[in-house]
């Protein structure tokens, strides 16, 4: 069939010499028109570069315009900025450690902490797509891991209200994720060394980025092609340098452990008058929440690849495959948890920095599909796109009231 095709070609080329100068630029499309394969590729690329840059823009310039109220994650920074301690309360503190240096240079002020966290945000989404680039074949597909990442509600909806620390979380996870196909990739000592150096980074930014490294290791020993990344000698360097990273707090919290522990757990143990078993409770809150992280990323990704949507989920590689376990085994370790506190509630953003992992999961699933729709990554921008800024802007309105 491909020779034969490759005759008709030739055979139309010298028939249609007008093709002949331009027909390895056209590509036929579902619609039966032509389309220049380089201009879309162009197009597919300069959409995503301005949302991203428009979209960090307006959040910086926005929150100036909404003043000096501050809200609580905020204030908290601007009241622990004085000094550098290696733990402030019951949050890690590596989001307090970052805002003290840029507070340094450009002082405590709005500007600081808007600027920080757009930069951290941003810093997300590039960590994300250089991991994609690692993981999947074709280059635009990459794009689903960054704008997937922008539509998880904790980035364009909670962090423009008040996040501190989850935000340094998600770059911390992005962070791994990236160090981890590197690892794949090379498995050098140093790949090794800087995987512990994100995974000391992450527990610093968020304590239950502790579940990932657990979850990472279940995921790749299930995976024969990965194995061998786990019972790698050069592992004890992964361990050794996350130690290191980790050590000097981790001992503050023990010796500080009233301060370093709060009321997390009093939280999740909210009173429940439904009656029924705590366990049932418990499963139905992460349930919930699981939801909420993840069903507006999976819908405008069926808009975007409806009649596609079969192959895509029933797809499956090597990466679709480790990415999936790490969620699975991490909500499984999530509510392992509640339950041994007897938690009978569980937000959202509790659980979000877990699904950073889950855009690029959908990437190596369409990846792994071999699904293509014409200007697929302009329409997942437009969409994205809309979404983001009409919540920016219903966040912006409600700052008055």
């Amino acid at each position: 069939m491909c020779g034969l095709s490759e005759e008709l070609h030739v055979s139309a080329t010298e028939h249609c010499p007008g093709e002949r100068r331009w027909g390895r630029n056209l590509t036929d499309t579902t619609s039966g028109s032509y389309v220049s394969p380089r201009r879309s590729t162009r197009l597919s690329t300069l959409l995503p570069v301005l949302l991203l840059a428009t979209y960090f823009t307006a959040s910086f310039v926005l929150r100036l315009l909404r003043g000096g109220d501050l809200a609580s994650d905020e204030a908290e920074q601007v009241a622990l900025s004085h000094a550098l301690q290696f733990g402030y309360g019951d949050q890690p503190p590596l989001y307090n450690w970052v805002f003290y240096c840029f507070a340094t240079v450009f002082g405590v002020s709005v500007d600081t902490l808007a600027f920080m966290k757009n930069a951290t945000l941003l810093m997300s989404c590039l960590f994300l797509g250089l991991a994609a680039r690692k993981v999947v074949r074709e280059r635009d597909t990459a794009w689903i891991s960054m704008l997937g990442f922008l539509s998880l509600p904790a980035v364009f909806l909670l962090s423009q209200r008040d996040l501190t620390h989850s935000i340094g979380a998600f770059a911390a996870v992005a962070l791994f994720l990236y160090v981890l196909t590197l690892v794949a990739e090379r498995p050098s000592a140093g790949n090794y060394a800087l995987l512990g150096a994100a995974a000391g980074l992450g527990f610093l930014a968020k304590y239950n980025f502790a579940i990932i490294p657990v979850a990472t290791v279940v995921a790749l020993l299930l995976e024969p092609s990965l194995r061998r990344l786990v019972l790698n000698w050069r592992l004890a360097a992964t361990i050794a340098v996350g130690l290191a990273v980790v050590a000097p707090h981790v001992y503050w919290a023990v010796t500080h452990l009233d301060a370093a522990t709060g009321d997390t757990v009093t939280k999740m143990r909210a009173a429940s008058s439904h009656g029924m078993p705590l366990q049932l409770i418990a499963a139905l809150e992460l349930v919930e929440s699981i939801v909420k992280c993840c069903a507006l990323t999976i819908a405008v990704l069926a808009v975007v690849y409806r009649g596609h949507l079969r192959t895509i989920f029933a797809a499956s590689s090597e990466w679709t495959r480790v990415i999936g376990r790490m969620l699975v085994v991490s909500m499984f370790l999530v509510f392992v948890i509640m339950l041994a506190v007897d938690a009978t509630m569980m937000r959202p953003k509790w659980i979000s920095i877990f699904f950073v992992a889950f855009p690029l999961y959908l990437a190596c699933k369409v990846d792994a599909a071999g699904v293509h729709v014409p200007g697929a990554i302009s329409k997942l921008t437009v969409l994205v796109g809309a979404m983001i800024f009409i919540s920016l802007g219903v966040v912006f309105a409600g700052s008055f009231h």
